[in-house]
């Protein structure tokens, strides 16, 4: 993702981890990127305690973390140089307003790189009862709110959050 999204190497940027869990990812870039800040927040405050408690066990000082709804940010508007979000948007309940949040706290000519749980892309085609049920597993014992495709999400990227130069790809294959 780092190499992906044009990331790789940068240095002083000020980095937003959005849905950072315990802090994993958080933590990696942290020590890729040692003249950046990274930034994780999190809804869970024992998430954020241990993510906290992980990295100053690892020395991992340029990494901190927050207590905060990824839908209503406390940062104020252009604080980032970068925006990420891995595996994170599949947890959220309003798709549309995920990735607005994130382009607002986005500077101007920053990054955003998301990697999420998407659907496929059923407009051509409906689901079949396999993949109906696929789906309904993961909404009721998982309890996501709900997928979105790919195209969707470059859709929503472009006409709700106003960005521009929208790059997709599908890791599907990769990931299986």
């Amino acid at each position: 993702m780092l190499d992906w999204g044009g990331i790789s190497g940068m240095q002083d940027a000020k980095i937003l981890d959005v849905g950072c869990g315990i802090g994993g990812t958080t933590r990696y870039m942290a020590n890729l990127l040692p003249n950046s800040t990274i930034t994780g927040i999190t809804l869970s405050p024992e998430q954020a305690k241990r993510a906290t408690d992980l990295a100053a066990e690892r020395n991992v000082p340029n990494a901190n973390f927050q207590v905060m709804d990824a839908l209503a940010m406390d940062f104020p508007d252009n604080s980032f140089d970068v925006v990420w979000g891995c595996e994170s948007g599949e947890h959220m309940p309003d798709k549309k307003k995920y990735v607005q949040e994130m382009a607002r706290v986005l500077k101007p000519g920053g990054k955003m790189v998301i990697a999420t749980w998407c659907q496929r892309d059923n407009a051509t085609q409906s689901f079949n009862a396999e993949e109906e049920q696929a789906l309904d597993f993961l909404y009721s014992e998982w309890t996501h709110p709900y997928f979105i495709s790919i195209p969707d999400y470059a859709k929503s990227l472009k006409k709700d959050a106003a960005m521009v130069d929208v790059e997709t790809d599908d890791w599907n294959k990769n990931t299986i």
